[in-house]
């Protein structure tokens, strides 16, 4: 959505580019990018941005890096403009170009490309043109490593599109989609879905049901959840967890163990945000029938018991709501030379058809690589 957009864009850079030899004159064979700002969709599946573009070293003590401050306004006012403020700006080196930039992606690369330079110089030198550089960035968005372990080795082909005001990221298995266009155009529920999202929400997730059990076997085939009962803390184990559902409904289904007892049991959600309405046990199917009169009455028990577990499981958790977050593990992936780290705080949930919906807030952030150690 609009309010994640400029926090990711910013950083990108900074970023060296090094073009094809003579691309950018005799004085300079890089450029160091250390502005980017988002403009927008450009109406056919594509999107402008504004960068500041200095021949590399942009400045011998890096204060170029704090002086060209790019913001949505300069995407409207002409660049001759924006370019001298930036050249004049304190710490600026002399010769600097402001470029717009069409940012475009086809199966499978993002790419950045010139569609208008203008340049400036504090001294009245003029910077290395850079109208006829055309592409001068691109990133490869498939076989890409996405999951935290234990699925670090799974692998993902992404797509990306810009609609008018918002970007759709979409992912899929390797190899498994050769026309992701379908999926990247504009959704009427997934717009309906941005604008009544919560205020805090800058980003919504669809999700189908297949990959999330994919999720759910990867990071949770097992876990303990603790139930107070009778002033005593007991602990089930859950495991073997699956999700399905559908319109304004879902069901997390599995097993649940309490001691040596083994349980199958629902969860059982409903409404606009998924509130848990009812938790249903079921105990595995023996025969009682023994001349043993204690282990009868105890297979009898553990029958019983699952109606009254069942209705203290639904007693603690009903209302509450489901959502999956990743606060705990971080999606990662790389741009280029910079790998980030998303992380993705549930908000609201919604279920339709085959797909769950979570409204969210995304923390989007650049990881600090250790140095390369030297011996």
């Amino acid at each position: 959505m609009p309010e994640l957009i400029p926090g990711v864009v910013r950083q990108l850079v900074p970023m060296t580019v090094e073009p094809a030899a003579g691309r950018i004159g005799p004085r300079a064979t890089k450029i160091e990018i250390t502005g980017l700002v988002y403009c927008g969709s450009d109406g056919h599946g594509g999107a402008w941005a504004l960068g500041a573009f200095y021949p590399y070293p942009g400045s011998p003590d890096g204060a170029a890096r704090g002086s060209n401050v790019l913001a949505t306004a300069d995407c409207r006012a002409p660049l001759p403009e924006v370019a001298q403020r930036l050249a004049h700006a304190a710490g600026a080196p002399d010769g600097l170009e402001v470029i717009k930039t069409h940012v475009t992606w086809t199966p499978w690369t993002l790419r950045f490309t010139v569609a208008d330079a203008a340049g400036a110089g504090r001294s009245g030198s003029p910077a290395p043109s850079l109208k006829k550089l055309e592409q001068f960035e691109s990133f490869p968005t498939s076989n890409l490593h996405l999951l935290p372990p234990p699925g670090q080795e799974n692998r993902f082909d992404v797509a990306i599109g810009f609609l008018e005001s918002s970007i759709v990221v979409a992912v899929f298995p390797a190899d498994r989609v050769g026309n992701p266009a379908p999926y990247l155009k504009g959704d009427p529920v997934l717009d309906a879905e941005m604008a009544d999202a919560p205020a805090r929400a800058n980003a919504v997730a669809d999700a189908q049901y297949g990959f999330i059990n994919t999720l759910l076997r990867l990071y949770a085939p097992s876990f303990e959840i603790p139930l107070q009962l009778q002033g005593m803390t007991q602990s089930l184990v859950a495991k073997n967890l699956s999700a399905s559902g559908g319109d304004n409904t879902m069901t997390v289904a599995g097993q649940i163990d309490l001691g040596d007892i083994s349980y199958n049991a629902a969860v059982h959600c409903e409404g606009e945000d998924l509130a848990i309405r009812q938790v249903t046990l079921a105990a595995p199917a023996l025969n009682c029938d023994t001349n043993d009169v204690v282990a009868r009455f105890q297979c009898q028990g553990q029958q019983a018991a699952s109606g009254v577990l069942a209705a203290t499981l639904t007693n603690v958790y009903q209302g509450q709501r489901f959502h999956y977050s990743t606060v705990d593990r971080p999606l990662r992936f790389t741009l280029g030379d910079a790998e980030f780290a998303a992380q993705f705080e549930a908000l609201r949930s919604s279920s339709r058809g085959s797909t769950v919906s979570e409204d969210g807030n995304v923390t989007i952030q650049k990881l600090e690589r250790a140095p390369a150690s030297t011996h």
